[in-house]
């Protein structure tokens, strides 16, 4: 990805530095630098190999129909996990074996029966290990415990060292390494146990340590397909490594007490350690092994078989597609196609269709093995348990495990990209909206301004119980604050008289004042006191906001926005309300609106912002959750962490909750946001839009000449905002799982920005007229 970004240029108005006072729990020096800033970063440019084809939809629906299908085969060709199955069937293969060997290296004897075999194998390939069967642990115990009878790759090194030093090497009864010296007279046996040259030394550690295993794994001439049996590859090298020191300690429950690990290797092969439901002792030796491992194959049917398909339609469309584009007709024609356009390899289309057939083939495999386990427990217990994980296809996991993971560099492309599509048209939103968002130090200093009036609010309650709960949801708003902020809460809060000085110099101007006046709708909109996911939630309901700071102090202390603007702000919003909404809204104590102008405690827009956000931005968020989620979501549309530049997610509250950018995202939400807010999100629309209207009114009483930008923009995002919702509402309609609660809300949320959009135009002709 190429990417190339201009610096922002930032013009500083002016800057405030404030001092220490004591007259403020918890909030103590800050400055405050009030910036008009003018983004001029280019787009990041995000370049694909263009000879990288995407799946397209086809590809998906014929890649899942693949990992279904081959699913559901599954459930035929898999063989489920069953260690006294696997010893009888191991045990067939392993005696058919052992005769087919014997007859091949010269036993005559017609119709020769196993034990014919392991006879004429024994006499025939003896070796050395065997004349140390009572140091390594007599009959039933020499061949786990004597390393030269594991056919691995230590039994076999074994095996040749005993050939050039005369010693057996294994392990005593307590799991630890021991060798032991084999008798002199050996070297004269016939057959000879011992080679006399370095080639016959060779020999006999290898070929004819090779064949007598064969004469052991299936038990002895004595006891044929009953003895003792050699132990598997993977138990041989459990053994081996229980010798050492740094295994040689470790300990498991058995029964009423601990087994070492070599002890538990003993109980495996003896047979004691797997009984059956019926009482049957299942050794775990080779044969056990060699059946465990056909069960195991069967799972690899159907995930090549899945494999093979995909391939094959990916082959098969591509090549369409290369003889089309070729216009092939002829033999001769064959020389124009490019083979990399449809050969099934190393292909990004490739890929993402095996990522989805195996996504697939996994999800029909865990569902059938639930589903199978169920019918088969009939209760949810340890034997359901067992049943699924029996059942479940671990090569077909597996595969899909690789599939992510050559996938992983394609997703991050597309998640780059999807991130960009919507950063795009979330700028454009803003840039709509640009007189309605609140920057970096705006957003602060309409923080600070809320913080004023809750401690005005304590400082006017009687009740000191009350004042002490009401001072608890203070300090842990503004450690929820600071902290989503990644700042100290002293040093970002603003004294009470430093804020006013701060929106007094900010109003000096006529784009400031516009900035001011949507400060104090913001503060007019907050009561505090509501839940923040704290253990005192339960605490904070039984309080509420008494004493009306901007009514009884505000005006009094600051000369930015005077007493009847701020009356107007909210007579004006009531009346836009009834308006739009063809009804009378509920007043409650205060002035603040609610119902279908505010929702909850704390604005429509304040309330949802986790919500509008995380329905905006949280698909870019992949692995968050909860509050995680919605402050990352809150914090990218903030512009990023506070760290990197951006505003953070107190940032990303402040732009949603800024007059009449709510309504700009709102347009661009669409279904999903609908579905999200519910019930709500046309009262969130009338909420913001009676705001919007209000602001602007006011806007154009005090400053007529600078609001003309402001009413142009708004009518332009709102007429935006419409087009979205109605292209959304017709996108819905077509879908067979149409949400139609979500449609109906989308409507009353177009008919509440048509008649916005209305008014709008009214003002235009109003200010016209008084300019």
């Amino acid at each position: 990805m190429d990417s190339e970004m201009a610096l922002s240029h930032v013009k500083v108005l002016g800057s405030i530095q404030f001092l220490p006072a004591s007259m403020t729990p918890d909030v103590t020096s800050a400055e405050l630098v009030i910036a008009d800033v003018a983004d001029d970063d280019d787009d990041l440019h995000v370049a694909f190999d263009p000879s990288v084809s995407k799946a397209d939809r086809t590809d998906y629906i014929l890649a899942a129909c693949s990992g279904t299908l081959t699913g559901v085969l599954n459930i035929f060709w898999q063989k489920e996990f069953d260690i006294e199955k696997a010893h009888e069937w191991g045990s067939e293969k392993v005696d058919s074996f052992v005769i087919e060997v014997a007859k091949g290296l010269g036993l005559k004897k017609q119709d020769p029966s196993l034990g014919d075999a392991i006879r004429f194998l024994e006499e025939r390939f003896p070796i050395a290990a065997d004349k140390l069967t009572a140091p390594f642990g007599g009959g039933l115990q020499h061949h786990l415990r004597d390393f030269s009878h594991h056919p691995s790759p230590v039994g076999l090194v074994c095996s040749i060292l005993t050939q050039f030093t005369s010693r057996g090497y294994g392990t005593d009864t307590d799991g630890v390494f021991r060798s032991y010296p084999l008798s002199s007279n050996i070297v004269d046996l016939d057959p000879p146990l011992i080679g006399r040259t370095f080639s016959e030394k060779i020999v006999l550690g290898t070929v004819f340590w090779a064949l007598h295993l064969v004469s052991d794994m299936a038990g002895s001439s004595a006891n044929p397909g009953k003895g003792t049996g050699i132990p598997g590859p993977l138990l041989s090298i459990l053994k081996e490594l229980s010798s050492l020191p740094l295994f040689h300690n470790m300990a498991r429950s058995g029964g009423d007490h601990e087994l070492s690990l070599s002890q538990w290797i003993a109980k495996l092969f003896n047979g004691t350690a797997i009984i059956t439901e019926d009482g049957r002792k299942v050794r775990f030796d080779l044969r056990t092994e060699i059946g465990l491992l056909d069960q195991a194959l069967s799972q690899v049917k159907a995930v090549v078989a899945n494999e093979c398909i995909v391939r094959s339609l990916y082959f098969l469309s591509r090549l369409k597609d290369e003889l089309v584009r070729c216009e092939v007709s002829s033999l001769s024609d064959l020389n124009k196609m490019n083979p990399s356009a449809f050969l099934p390899y190393k292909s990004r289309a490739l890929t993402r269709m095996l990522t989805v057939s195996t996504g697939t083939f996994v999800l029909t495999n865990v569902s059938s093995a639930f589903i199978r386990a169920a019918i088969d427990a009939k209760v949810f217990d340890k034997n359901f348990a067992r049943g699924v994980f029996l059942r479940l296809n671990y090569a077909g996991m597996v595969r899909f495990a690789f599939a992510i993971s050559s996938d992983a560099q394609y997703i991050a492309e597309d998640v780059v990209t999807a991130w960009k599509e919507r950063e795009e048209k979330e700028r454009e939103i803003f840039d709509s909206f640009k007189f309605f968002r609140l920057e970096n130090g705006e957003s602060r200093l309409a923080y600070s301004l809320r913080l004023g009036s809750v401690l005005d609010d304590i400082r006017n309650t009687s009740d000191e119980r009350k004042a002490a709960v009401k001072r608890q949801w203070m300090h842990e708003w503004m450690d929820v604050v600071a902290a989503d902020l990644n700042v100290e809460p002293g040093q970002y809060f603003l004294l009470e008289h430093h804020s006013f000085e701060a929106l007094e110099q900010m109003a000096s101007n006529d784009k400031g004042y516009l900035k001011a006046l949507l400060i104090v709708q913001e503060v007019l909109d907050f009561v505090p006191y509501g839940p923040l996911n704290s253990v005192h939630d339960e605490q904070f309901k039984k309080v509420s906001y008494d004493h009306d700071w901007m009514r009884d102090a505000f005006c009094d202390k600051q000369d930015a926005i005077d007493k009847e603007t701020i009356k107007l702000l909210r007579r004006r919003k009531v009346s836009y309300a009834r308006e739009l909404s063809g009804t009378i809204p509920k007043l409650v104590t205060g002035g603040v609106l609610a119902l279908a102008v505010t929702v909850g405690t704390a604005g429509a827009a304040s309330v949802f912002a986790p919500q509008i956000a995380v329905a905006l931005a949280g698909s870019s968020f992949v692995g968050l959750h909860g509050a995680a989620l919605a402050s990352a979501s809150l914090a990218a549309l903030g512009g990023g962490a506070l760290a990197a530049g951006g505003l953070g997610m107190a940032g990303g509250t402040a732009i949603i909750t800024g007059g009449g950018a709510i309504l700009g995202l709102i347009g661009s939400g669409g279904i999903m946001l609908a579905s999200s807010l519910g019930k709500d999100y046309a009262k969130i629309v009338l909420a913001e839009c009676s705001k919007m209207l209000a602001y602007i009114e006011c806007a154009g009483i005090e400053r007529p000449r600078a609001v003309n930008e402001l009413i142009l923009n708004a009518e332009e995002a709102i007429q935006s905002s419409v087009e979205e919702n109605q292209r959304a509402i017709e996108e819905a309609k077509q879908r067979d799982d149409a949400e139609k609660a979500a449609i109906k809300q989308l409507k009353a949320g177009v008919r509440y920005l048509q008649k916005t959009a209305e008014c709008l135009e009214k003002m235009t002709m109003q200010n016209v007229e008084h300019c």
